[in-house]
């Protein structure tokens, strides 16, 4: 991943952001995403919905499979596998 250094200004401006934000030039062009590090922040990422209902999901959960798992799990294996996309 490249890091990129911001000025003061541009700090001050995402700081406080309570939401995800579209960065653009001074034309209005778009040049990226900005996603807070403390999403807990976050009520909804990118406006997605999980089709399922949280019953459904719980039931699923509870009944299991050979593949479920905690995604506390996914995630530890994804970070390890990737390590460089988690820094």
């Amino acid at each position: 991943m490249t890091e990129v250094t911001l000025d003061c200004n541009t700090i001050a401006q995402l700081k406080d952001a309570q939401e995800y934000l579209k960065l653009c030039d001074a034309s209005g062009r778009t040049l990226g995403y900005f996603l807070p590090a403390d999403r807990s922040k976050l009520s909804v990422i990118f406006g997605v919905k999980s089709p399922y209902s949280r019953e459904e999901i719980e039931r699923r959960y509870r009944e299991g499979s050979e593949n479920a798992r905690p995604l506390a799990d996914f995630w530890a294996e994804i970070k390890q596998e990737y390590p460089d996309q988690f820094q």
